[in-house]
Formats: structure tokens, C-alpha cells, sequence
């Protein structure tokens, strides 16, 4: 499009990438030459038209209707975070549920109070382990 756009493949999953990121907005001699910005959850900007998501599913509500309860398929909770967002900024959410799959060390580290990331849907072994 505007030929600012390459795509990557990055063989691990979305911690190893958001690892590279923040490397990248470290390292001098990469934003010496590049304006970097990243769209993804470690971007408060992002979750601020993600709330419009939120908004819009309550606004479905019927009149009367109890403060919704509202399911949010988590990894990394950037979504959620929108939501809790938009909670605390005023808008009538009853409870949310974070739904993990077996990507879930949030909620384990949570649990245990000990982060621990791991793989176990990968079809290769990550390279540091």
C-alpha cells in the first residue's frame, strides 16, 4: 500500500513478538532512523476504540435489562483491558469473565503469584528451552 508495511514471521507466539518490539523501541540505532509506533496491546492507544466494542454490545441491551455479564476470549488481556476501560469510565457492566485456553499464564501467574510462560501448542521446541 503505502510500501511502510513489512510482514514478518516470527517462529514462537505473541510474547516472542511483542519481546521483539520492545527491543526495537530500545535499540538507538533503530529509532534513530525509524519512527516506531506499535498498534498492539502494549499500546494504551489501542484500547481506546476497542471500548467501542463494549459500548456497542450494551447498548443492545433491552431497557431494564441487568447490567450485562460480558465474556472476553483472553491471551494477553489487551481486550479485556478495553473493557475494564470503559467499565471505569462509566459504562453499566455487571462482571466480565477472561476465557483462557491452555495459553493461560495470566491467569496461573495470578494464581500462583510466579510468571511461567510456556508453549505447549507448539509444533517445534522454542529455542531456549
Amino acid at each position: 500500500m503505502g510500501q511502510n508495511v513489512t510482514a514478518l514471521e516470527v517462529r514462537g507466539n505473541f510474547d516472542d513478538c511483542q519481546r521483539l518490539v520492545k527491543q526495537a523501541f530500545r535499540d538507538e540505532a533503530v529509532t534513530s532512523r525509524r519512527r516506531l509506533t506499535s498498534a498492539n496491546s502494549i499500546n494504551v492507544a489501542r484500547w481506546l476504540p476497542q471500548q467501542v466494542y463494549y459500548c456497542y454490545a450494551v447498548a443492545q441491551q433491552q431497557a431494564g435489562s441487568a447490567a450485562p455479564v460480558v465474556a472476553v476470549p483472553s491471551g494477553n488481556f489487551g481486550n479485556l483491558c478495553a473493557g475494564l476501560l470503559a467499565y471505569t469510565s462509566g459504562l453499566p457492566v455487571g462482571h466480565f469473565v477472561a476465557a483462557c485456553n491452555a495459553n493461560d499464564a495470566v491467569p496461573a501467574y495470578l494464581k500462583s503469584g510466579s510468571y511461567s510462560a510456556r508453549w505447549p501448542w507448539l509444533p517445534f521446541p522454542m529455542p531456549w528451552t
